[in-house]
């Protein structure tokens, strides 16, 4: 249930903004805190803590989308996809599995080996998987979706994504942002990205409030929802185009 799950997820980035408000107001729930804090490091952290959330909620959904192929009914294989995915299917777990240093850290040559025998085995039993395909690069931002949902098959995602914008984006009534509107949703995930990477690149001070970050959750919250009807819908469509019957789908 990836999007549910991301959802109960972003209550830790919201109590940390709570924690922020307490700190700048001085509220009695922060009476016992030293008088020195500042309530600055609380929203730098919650605004990471959200790039983070968000990125293992774009694994998250690229996996259950692979995984619904296989249950359909009956089954799709690898050979039912589209020959230009089945080709970028296996060639970003092989690219993986064969990686000599992933995620800063020396690979065995033994563990490159189990992983491409595990990738060669699925590859002769016809299976749709996504054991090392789906990678971030620690960075969820506009390419990486862009990246993460052709892996499905996707073609044009934010143009998808932004007609789920249009027709369904709600204004969050948020005190102190004049309830500002999104303008463009990959406008507002390059600006999100940006404030994280002031933070995890520079270990600056962001100049932007808790009302800013509150903002950045909603919208989070709401292009989540977008990404998942967007791939669902794609999914459901190719196992109907090859006579299958659907997966059912986790609710948003």
């Amino acid at each position: 249930m990836p999007r549910q799950k991301f959802t109960r997820q972003l209550q830790d980035v919201n109590q940390l903004l709570d924690v922020a408000d307490a700190v700048a107001l001085r509220r009695p729930a922060a009476t016992q805190l030293p008088t020195s804090l500042t309530f600055q490091p609380f929203i730098s952290g919650a605004i990471v803590l959200l790039c983070a959330r968000f990125e293992e909620f774009l694994r998250d959904v690229i996996t259950y989308s692979l995984d619904q192929h296989g249950q359909a009914s009956p089954p799709l294989t690898l050979t039912d996809l589209p020959q230009t995915l089945q080709v970028h299917i296996v060639q970003q777990n092989m690219t993986a599995a064969l990686q000599r240093v992933r995620y800063g850290s020396e690979r065995p040559d033994h563990v490159r080996l189990s992983e491409s025998l595990t990738m060669a085995k699925h590859y002769v039993a016809g299976r749709i998987w996504s054991d090392y395909a789906i990678d971030t690069g620690g960075n969820p931002g506009v390419e990486t979706v862009t990246s993460l949902m052709k892996l499905i098959g996707v073609e044009a995602p934010w143009q998808k994504i932004g007609q789920e914008f249009s027709t369904t984006y709600i204004a969050p009534a948020i005190p102190g942002t004049a309830r500002r509107a999104a303008v463009k949703p990959q406008d507002e995930l390059k600006q999100i990205l940006q404030s994280r990477n002031t933070v995890a690149h520079s270990g600056s001070h962001l100049t932007i409030s808790t009302a800013d970050v509150r903002f950045y959750v909603d919208f989070t919250a709401q292009l989540s929802g977008w990404i998942y009807s967007v791939v669902q819908q794609h999914v459901e469509d190719l196992a109907k185009s090859k006579g299958r019957i659907p997966a059912t789908w986790n609710p948003l």
